[in-house]
């Protein structure tokens, strides 16, 4: 058994179920997914750590806990159609594509598109579908999740279109006013929001969640 593999299984054991993320079909998803591959090769060594790690400008590895956590909250199984967005490299997309009938991962980063085109195609995983975000308004669609692996101030209105009238669902780790985040779930039920937030979650906002801040000049 290589290094990897054993400090993937420390990882299910040590970060997941001590956190009572115990359901079997999550651990096994967090099992089958090597997460070193999605890294640049000079932090692969990081994976397993329980921090978020740097892919790139504004794109993390999210802490494997807190992944757990908002995929435990949203009770996703073999039915679901889910998006995922700013996928990055496409780790989180790849957990998702053990959990469900099939993944669209967006970014804004070509880049990063291309990555995780890559890294799915290693794995031999053919119900993850990846695109830019520019795809985002063109896809006839309608999604039972959308999770934003990564810290947000704000969702745009336009994402709630994107989501099934009856029960679709988002979620991701919403930031309050006073820098506070928890993890929210957010569905739409006959055209109409509600919202709940549940565990504390601190996790780097993304640039593009990021409310401007106006500056006044008196």
């Amino acid at each position: 058994m290589s290094d990897f593999n054993i400090a993937r299984k420390n990882m299910v054991n040590n970060q997941l179920l001590t956190n009572n993320i115990v359901e079997d079909y999550i651990l096994n998803a967090f099992n089958l997914i090597p997460r070193e591959i999605f890294l640049p090769s000079e932090r692969r060594t990081k994976a397993y750590l329980d921090e978020d790690i740097e892919i790139d400008t504004d794109r993390y590895l999210m802490e494997p806990r807190i992944i757990g956590n908002i995929i435990k909250l949203s009770k996703i199984d073999k039915n679901h159609i889910v998006l995922d967005l700013a996928c990055s490299t496409g780790y989180s997309s790849a957990v998702l594509s053990k959990l469900s009938k099939k993944v669209y991962g967006v970014d804004s980063k070509k880049d990063l598109v291309k990555q995780a085109e890559r890294n799915i195609k290693k794995l031999k995983i053919n119900n993850v579908t990846f695109s830019t975000q520019k795809v985002i308004e063109n896809l006839n669609q309608k999604f039972d999740f959308i999770f934003i692996f990564g810290g947000v101030e704000f969702i745009p209105i336009n994402l709630f279109k994107l989501l099934k009238n009856n029960g679709g669902t988002l979620i991701t780790v919403l930031y309050n006013n006073s820098g506070l985040g928890k993890i929210h779930i957010i569905k739409k039920i006959k055209g109409k929001i509600s919202r709940s937030n549940y565990i504390s979650a601190q996790t780097p906002i993304l640039n593009d969640f990021k409310k401007v801040k106006k500056e006044f000049i008196l």
